[in-house]
């Protein structure tokens, strides 16, 4: 996959500070726009990224997996490595942004969507690890995290496709929605060069209703557990 821009690219392990301040210049290059779920100018291939951890949290497994439309697999790599940082609430791509970064350019095939496992513009700071990750390589990206970025007091229907929209405090907007029936909704936010009618829509496409969230990023939640339990030789990187 494609390496990150060079002109955005900077330091991963740097104080809170200047990590709010790195954010906040991102944020400024995320665009929205259409992007279909179906037919022409659809992506054709979508890749899945999770990150894995010891119990304690010092060290990490980065797994990506590529599928196509039919939800075969075309690619997987797994990098294995430290985190950045320690978790710390807003500040996600601090910790797992590189091996993030490190994993997707591991593919042997180039995504034309990436789901990831955290927020987009869902964001104090409008840069949640799904927009941060889509405006260093310019590739649409979808977040699809299980928790929601703040509590909320109404969830969409019990079917598959169900959704609300959730329109944050300043502004930003995603979609408490369910991808399999009758399990908890995820919560959809655009990243970068999707909207959120996009986002919604191609999540629904890249679901088969068998997981809770869009098959790539199930299929690389199994790879990150299998590689962080010692039972996957799918290109591990050290």
């Amino acid at each position: 996959m494609s390496q990150p821009l060079a002109h955005l690219t900077h330091s991963w392990r740097v104080p809170l500070e200047e990590a709010a301040a790195i954010q906040e210049r991102l944020a400024a290059a995320v665009l929205l726009r259409p992007l279909p779920a179906e037919g022409p100018g659809s992506p054709l291939l979508a890749a899945g990224v999770d990150v894995g951890y010891t119990k304690d949290g010092s060290r990490a497994w980065a797994a990506a997996v590529a599928m196509d439309r039919s939800f075969r697999l075309v690619s997987s790599a797994v990098v294995a490595g430290e985190p950045d940082a320690p978790y710390v609430p807003g500040y996600l791509a601090f910790r797992e942004g590189r091996l993030t970064l490190e994993a997707l350019a591991a593919l042997d095939v180039e995504p034309e969507l990436v789901f990831l496992d955290g927020h987009g513009v869902v964001h104090e700071r409008g840069l949640g690890i799904a927009s941060h990750i889509g405006v260093l390589v310019d590739v649409p990206t979808i977040g699809v995290p299980k928790t929601p970025f703040h509590a909320i007091d109404h969830l969409p229907g019990p079917n598959r496709g169900d959704y609300y929209v959730l329109t944050k405090e300043w502004g930003a907007q995603g979609a408490s929605i369910r991808l399999k029936a009758g399990v908890k909704p995820v919560y959809v936010s655009p990243g970068h060069l999707v909207d959120l009618e996009s986002a919604i829509a191609l999540s629904l496409a890249w679901s088969s209703g068998r997981h809770r969230v869009p098959e790539p990023l199930a299929a690389a939640h199994t790879l990150s557990l299998h590689a962080r339990n010692g039972t996957t030789d799918r290109g591990e990187r050290s």
